[in-house]
């Protein structure tokens, strides 16, 4: 999944997904631990290595109580988003074995067991057993494979050189980034052996491959990571400068948030791009994607918290592919309603200004008759009431655009947002419930104003091709509805991996 394998990929890390879950694609430092018993491979124990970077990345968001570590039942939480992801696809892992030289390869089924996920010198690591249950022997190879086909993890072996398995065999690694090959054999071990895991990591460069962040998701982290701290604070001491706090790092949060990717930036530009629009209207329809976030937000967390009673793992998964597939139906029904809309208007309005068909000018004759007892200040007075036929219809236009503003604004906030709904979570955790809806009314703000602009510039060329270019004003609209449309499609195409984790 990527344009159609790189515009797709494009479209899913840059329009759609949250600046939290976008930063970095992380990479699985695997390890291998094979367990013998007499001439049998009983199973084999793996771990999942993450570096330091995506450690504090999954602390931002998993970090219940806000005390910068995470415990045990937030660890339980990380440990239920990652077996949501992986457990229906095999954990990601392929196991075979065969015999040296052309021995039949033979797959071995993925039977997983005692999977938890925990903290090693500071790191988050993911631990699981294979069960292989297989008879060892010279020459025999465990080939073991770790692919992710959603693109959300890469992988890397860490195992090397020689291990001593009981007196007549040792296992030989050879690791090849996805793939490692454990060949048994015989006799005196090489003079290379493995190191111990720790030494593996250090000497991995785990931490240097990291995609660095960016000024403007730096900004973000840090003024979610103050804000925390604020909320467990204002448990005990509820002072003014502590709301004016609150007011500005949600307000910076918010902005700096919306300015990453996603959040209908480029939905909204296609809107105004299609429809046109003024500084006013352009506000209204930012200050409604605000709302309908923090609101989102509430609901969803009211509905996990106390209903479903699981936080995390439902909140990353089903929750997030439900509401982009409901967002896109939304968004492509829309599009194409206003793309029908257009071609009628069009249909309607397809004959030459000297055209002089009835129907021409019956139309005329109405526009005239407004547009003098209407505008003719003159002839006010004795205007006749019955002139005024015509104002429904421009009403009910306007009805239709206003409640098209409602539906786009709906389809492209009803996504959850880690860092709204992080702000309901904590206080629900500390019991700072005032001070998390002010929190989250002016982090909804703040990312309103990014979307205000987003909604200018759409405007601002609608009106610029409308007064230089008349004559391309109706191809920039069909334009915009054609990217809303686009959208649409790949939000309904790549639902299931953005609810992956």
């Amino acid at each position: 999944m990527r344009i159609f394998v790189i515009l797709l990929i494009f479209v899913k890390t840059q329009i759609l997904a949250c600046a939290l879950c976008a930063l970095m694609t992380p990479t699985a430092h695997v390890f291998l631990n094979f367990n013998t018993e007499e001439d049998t491979l009983k199973n084999i124990e793996i771990s999942w290595i993450f570096s330091q970077n995506f450690t504090d990345l999954t602390l931002q968001g998993y970090d219940f109580n806000a005390n910068s570590k995470l415990e045990k039942n937030e660890l339980d939480e990380v440990n239920f988003a990652m077996l949501n992801y992986i457990g229906d696809k095999n954990f990601l892992m392929n196991f075979q074995w065969y015999d040296m030289p052309n021995g039949e390869s033979n797959l071995i089924e993925g039977n997983f067991s005692d999977a938890k996920t925990v903290m090693e010198d500071g790191r988050i690591v993911f631990k699981f057993k294979q069960n292989i249950g297989v008879k060892i022997q010279k020459n025999r190879v465990f080939k073991t494979t770790a692919y992710d086909e959603n693109g959300y993890f890469n992988f890397t072996f860490l195992n090397s050189d020689a291990v001593r398995v009981n007196d007549d065999l040792h296992i030989e690694f050879n690791s090849n980034l996805g793939a490692n090959f454990a060949l048994f054999e015989s006799g005196k071990v090489p003079v290379k052996i493995q190191k111990n895991l720790k030494d593996l990591v250090n000497n991995s460069g785990i931490d240097n491959n990291t995609k660095k962040l960016n000024f403007i998701d730096k900004t973000a982290i840090n003024s979610l990571e103050k804000l925390k701290a604020i909320f467990t604070k204002s448990t005990n001491d509820l002072s003014l400068k502590l709301i004016i706090s609150v007011i500005f790092i949600s307000f910076l949060y918010g902005f700096f948030h919306a300015a990453g990717p996603g959040h209908a930036k480029v939905l909204t530009t296609s809107y105004f791009l299609a429809n046109g629009g003024n500084y006013l209207k352009s506000f209204k329809f930012a200050l409604k994607i605000g709302f309908f976030h923090v609101i989102g937000a509430f609901l969803i967390v009211l509905i996990t918290v106390f209903v479903i009673d699981i936080v995390a793992g439902s909140i990353s998964s089903n929750t997030i592919k439900l509401t982009t597939q409901i967002s896109s139906l939304m968004i492509i029904l829309i599009a194409i309603y206003m793309f029908i809309e257009k071609i009628r208007f069009l249909a309607n309005n397809n004959h030459p200004k000297e055209c002089g068909c009835i129907s021409c000018k019956r139309t005329n004759a109405k526009k005239s008759e407004i547009f003098n007892s209407n505008l003719n200040t003159l002839n006010l007075k004795s205007s006749n009431i019955s002139t005024l036929k015509f104002h429904p219809v421009v009403s009910k236009k306007n009805q239709k655009s206003k409640k098209q503003e409602w539906l786009i604004a709906l389809s492209s906030a009803i996504i959850p947002c880690p860092g709204t709904i992080l702000v309901f979570l904590l206080a629900f955790n500390v019991g700072s419930y005032g001070v998390a809806f002010l929190s989250a009314f002016f982090m909804g703000f703040g990312m309103s104003f990014i979307i205000f602009l987003a909604a200018i510039f759409g405007a601002g060329i609608n009106k610029f091709t409308s007064s230089k270019f008349e004559n391309l004003k109706i191809y920039i609209e069909f334009l915009g509805l054609a990217f809303m449309l686009i959208i649409g499609v790949f939000m309904f195409l790549i639902a299931g991996s953005l609810g992956s984790l």
